[in-house]
């Protein structure tokens, strides 16, 4: 019996670290996220907002919200007082059927709100950290008025998407979020939900003029072309140029009207000749440093935001 008892102690011992090691090893997943540019979904696949992924600890994180929010405050309400779904732990989430959620809900209209009802949102969770005035009045034997109530957004069960550009692959998490103070979001209980080489989420399609400059020998000088589409990573263009792999030349493009220039350093991978005489080229973008993709990542959600919206109004 002793000696049974020393085995089990042991066994019963060493799943636990087990455990613990397989937790420290999720928390170290988790941090190698922090400062990656975000899309924020309810679970049935409306956007909320486009964020930066921020102070992670453990299994807790802050979501730097610098979108506009994509749906209204009653809307987000509905979204906190819904039950949590019940994910099967087995199943892991796929990009492609949360991908079509996304493009589905998108379709049927969202109305979206102000900066204004998102301080309101931020000073509420404010409010139920210290004493306001519906508190005070409950300690006097009064209750919180059922309007006050009724507007505050608790928490929401949201899915995470972004991409890595360390790993070059998308990055699916889920997590409950809540509003904090200057369009700051709060995450707790996130987790990684699934990882894929799915790109076309990140990948916008343009079709817009760009400009080539290239540096060096009898071919040094400016060319337009067409930006076919461009990624967190890189960008297809259409040109009348002949470039060779390996080839590096600056690429200059306005993705929106209000937005400034930018300017990427490229290296052609692909090449694909047409029949009409001309190249698509699959080009890489080389030396960003970290605000240089912050920008590209920016311009590329308002970008995306801005398609959605047009084809919400047109819907």
């Amino acid at each position: 019996m002793w000696l049974f008892d020393l085995f089990g102690k042991g066994g019963k011992e060493q799943q636990s670290e087990n455990e613990k090691d397989q937790e420290a090893g999720s928390h170290e997943e988790l941090r190698a996220y922090s400062g990656m540019r975000v899309e924020v979904t309810t679970f049935d696949g409306r956007l909320l907002f486009v964020a930066k992924l921020t102070n992670l600890w453990k299994n807790q994180a802050n979501l730097e919200q610098f979108s506009e929010m994509e749906l209204s405050q009653e809307e987000l309400v509905q979204y906190s007082k819904m039950e949590f779904p019940q994910e099967d732990s087995e199943q892991p989430l796929e990009a492609e059927t949360s991908e079509k959620e996304v493009e589905q809900t998108l379709e049927t209209g969202a109305s979206r709100t102000d900066s204004g009802q998102i301080s309101e949102m931020g000073a509420s969770r404010t409010d139920s950290e210290q004493p306001s005035e519906a508190v005070e009045s409950e300690k006097e034997g009064g209750q919180p008025s059922e309007t006050e109530d009724s507007q505050k957004v608790e928490m929401i069960h949201v899915r995470i998407r972004g991409y890595s550009d360390h790993e070059r692959k998308a990055v699916y998490m889920e997590g409950l979020i809540t509003p904090g103070d200057k369009r700051i979001w709060n995450v707790e209980d996130l987790k990684v939900a699934h990882i894929g080489n799915d790109r076309a989420f990140f990948r916008l399609d343009t079709d817009i003029e760009a400009v080539v400059t290239t540096f060096g020998g009898f071919s040094a000088g400016e060319e337009t072309c067409r930006m076919l589409n461009i990624s967190v990573g890189g960008a297809r263009i259409l040109s009348e140029q002949k470039y060779n792999e390996g080839d590096k030349f600056l690429l200059k493009v306005k993705l929106l009207e209000d937005r400034p220039m930018s300017v990427m350093f490229c290296e052609v991978l692909r090449i694909i000749e047409r029949e009409d005489s001309k190249y698509e080229y699959g080009c890489r973008f080389l030396e960003l440093n970290e605000e240089d993709q912050e920008k590209i990542t920016q311009n590329i959600f308002a970008a995306q935001l801005a398609e959605r919206r047009k084809k919400r109004g047109a819907s």
